[in-house]
């Protein structure tokens, strides 16, 4: 039986689609409202994994996964829009898929894959503000963009080191 935050972060991924087509079309505030929906259901389905003590390898996957899916799309759409410099939307996307290739490899080889950490959530609240700024058409969300690309570069560098320790003791 499916957990309720793992259904929680599997209709975060039917937000996906809506709130794309809102962006392309120039619907800001229809966007703006799916990434806040998308916000708070992971801040709910975090929870409830918690309270509930349903936390799952394949919720440890699946729900940065939808996290990392609305930011990048948001991220790139901008790029091309010039409200983000284009070669940080880049760094941002190979480090996020070298990270779900890594948790995909540690999924499939039974390895434990580590929740998020200070760097990674840090990280995305910078993102999300700058993604919430540029939705609102408020200045200078490319500065939060930079704060949140600095703490993703450290996150990766963070669960890099991590990542080797399970390795070797694997």
């Amino acid at each position: 039986m499916m957990s309720v935050p793992n259904l929680i972060t599997i209709l975060r991924f039917l937000i996906i689609p809506f709130y794309t087509v809102s962006l392309i079309r120039g619907e800001f505030l229809w966007a703006l409202l799916l990434f806040i929906i998308s916000a708070l259901s992971d801040i709910l389905d975090g929870y409830l994994a918690r309270k509930l003590n349903q936390t799952t390898e394949l919720g440890k996957v699946l729900d940065p996964v939808s996290d990392k899916i609305i930011i990048l799309i948001s991220l790139i759409f901008f790029a091309i829009k010039n409200y983000l410099p284009p070669v940080g939307v880049i760094i941002f996307l190979v480090k996020e898929v070298l990270m779900l290739l890594v948790g995909l490899y540690f999924l499939f080889k039974g390895i434990e894959i580590t929740s998020s950490r200070f760097f990674g959530k840090s990280a995305t609240v910078f993102t999300s503000i700058s993604v919430i700024m540029i939705l609102l058409g408020i200045p200078y969300a490319y500065v939060f963009f930079l704060i949140g690309l600095t703490l993703s570069i450290l996150a990766g560098l963070d669960y890099l080191f991590l990542y080797i320790k399970r390795l070797k003791a694997f």
